[in-house]
């Protein structure tokens, strides 16, 4: 969100000076065309001849800076229709690894429920007589879970989506809930045999009443029901259901969303390509309008048509008022074309949070990347307990050990420091050696004790980049920061 809003606030300062520019420039029209009856009457009979040449210089420029406020309006209009389809693109794509995700859950939280209830049903009783309640433990936990099948389907009720993947999740659902109930009445048989310990949650499990004939029954037709019961066709096709249903919602929700990603993309190039012709159209403009100023106001527009090509600043000072006008008109769009462009440069090429180069950055520097003879390391980075802060302390918590782990990275490790997103950091070292990558991960430690900070890295190095490739490095990388970070976990949680 952070992002987001800096973003429109940059736009919305951009688009109100080119407004107050495009204003400016009418209201000295405005007075230009009331000060001209005076000055027809002022002037003697001698210099009507240069009268008439003001006369057709201004009416000449009174067009083109309307011209030229109309495309200014476009770009702007251009530039926040690209910024809105960019916002709804990143939202498509968010909402649908939120919907994908979600749908998961209902296979993963029915697998954990058949998993572990099996695992009782087949051993109730430990080798020491003592009753195995482990697995329901894990099942009770699952049970109350808000992935629950019937928990997640009635949060997709609130999402966008279509009504056949509501039906199709549904379908899941039910399967998923037949699975539950005969879970339930399968503990419940067991139960009458080896009553369950009254410890949470497994004590909150609602087993299913027996009947007078299952109460009845001796202890071995009891466990044989309860095994036909978790083993038998049913349960077993209820299963397959369960995965294939969640498996087609997930296809029709990334169907849909590849769709509206496409859609989306093709109106931005489509917006993006307006906005080049009309920014050419803005030059060519104000090319002829150099072109025919040139003939009536030679020496200062003679100076202009050597200093536009620079790219640097016209001189105000010189010429007429039109002159001045345009000079003005011209530095003010220069300037804020700049700005603009700045803007929108550092927007795509930025995290927000951090100011360290984004995913967008490293993606460019390795399609810019030659192999060459030089030396390179390549280090990735994922912050330790970032979920757990944020779920106790709060998201602002979060995002100030974000920053605290962008600034161990970025003081150690040179310019190339990026944040891929979330918890995720990398950073490029070139013309290195062991020794002073040791030394830079020496003062990276140092920095994290510092700052109170955990983070898990991992890196690769070449002598010579030329011997291998770069997706090498960065999977060797990879695997190295993810050992490191399992054997970070395994030490604070040893069971």
């Amino acid at each position: 969100m952070a992002i987001s809003n800096t973003k429109h606030t940059s736009h919305n300062k951009a688009v109100t000076a080119l407004i107050h520019m495009i204003e400016g420039l009418t209201q000295t029209n405005q007075i230009q065309n009331q000060q001209k009856p005076a000055a027809r009457e002022a002037a003697p009979a001698g210099n009507s001849q240069n009268t008439k040449k003001k006369i057709s210089a201004n009416k000449a420029v009174i067009p083109v800076i309307i011209v030229l406020a109309i495309l200014h309006i476009i770009i702007i209009a251009l530039i926040m229709l690209i910024s809105k389809s960019s916002n709804a693109l990143a939202a498509n794509q968010r909402n649908a690894g939120i919907y994908t995700s979600e749908a998961t859950a209902i296979t993963t939280n029915t697998m954990q429920l058949s998993e572990t209830s099996s695992a009782y049903i087949l051993m109730p009783v430990r080798e020491n007589g003592e009753i195995n309640f482990q697995p329901l433990q894990t099942y009770a936990g699952a049970f109350f879970s808000d992935n629950r099948s019937k928990n997640v389907l009635e949060r997709f009720r609130g999402y966008d989506v279509s009504e056949p993947v509501r039906e199709v999740l549904a379908e899941a659902s039910e399967s998923s809930e037949f699975m539950v109930a005969s879970q339930l009445h399968a503990l419940s048989l067991m139960n009458s045999i080896y009553p369950l310990p009254d410890v949470e949650p497994v004590n909150r499990i609602p087993l299913t009443e027996l009947t007078d004939d299952e109460k009845n029954m001796s202890n071995e037709q009891k466990i044989l029901l309860a095994e036909s019961l978790m083993f038998g066709t049913e349960y077993t096709s209820s299963r397959g259901i369960v995965n294939s249903k969640v498996n087609q919602a997930i296809g029709m929700i990334q169907g849909v969303s590849q769709a509206r990603t496409a859609e989306m993309a093709q109106l931005v190039d489509r917006l993006r390509t307006i906005m080049w012709w009309t920014t050419s159209s803005i030059v060519v403009i104000l090319t002829l309008t150099f072109v025919m100023l040139y003939k009536w106001i030679l020496n200062p527009l003679g100076e202009f048509t050597e200093t536009i090509p620079t790219g640097n600043l016209l001189d105000e000072e010189k010429g007429f008022k039109e002159v001045t006008v345009l000079a003005t008109a011209y530095n003010d769009v220069l300037k804020r074309r700049n700005a603009l462009d700045a803007i929108l440069r550092s927007a795509a090429e930025t995290d927000a949070l951090t100011n360290l180069q984004n995913r967008y950055s490293f993606e460019q520097y390795i399609l810019e990347l030659e192999n060459s003879s030089s030396s390179m390391a390549v280090f990735l980075f994922d912050v330790n307990y970032l979920k757990k802060t944020n779920d106790t302390l709060g998201h602002l918590a979060g995002d100030q050990l974000i920053c605290a782990a962008a600034k161990c990275i970025s003081e150690n490790f040179g310019e190339k420091c990026y944040r891929f997103g979330g918890d995720e950091f990398a950073a490029i070292v070139e013309n290195c050696t062991p020794s002073s990558l040791q030394e830079m991960i020496r003062n990276f430690l140092k920095a994290e004790k510092e700052n109170n900070v955990s983070i898990s890295y991992g890196y690769a190095y070449t002598p010579e980049l030329s011997r291998t490739n770069f997706k090498n490095l960065l999977d060797e990388a990879d695997r190295n920061m993810y050992a490191q970070k399992r054997e970070t976990h395994k030490e604070h949680n040893p069971e």
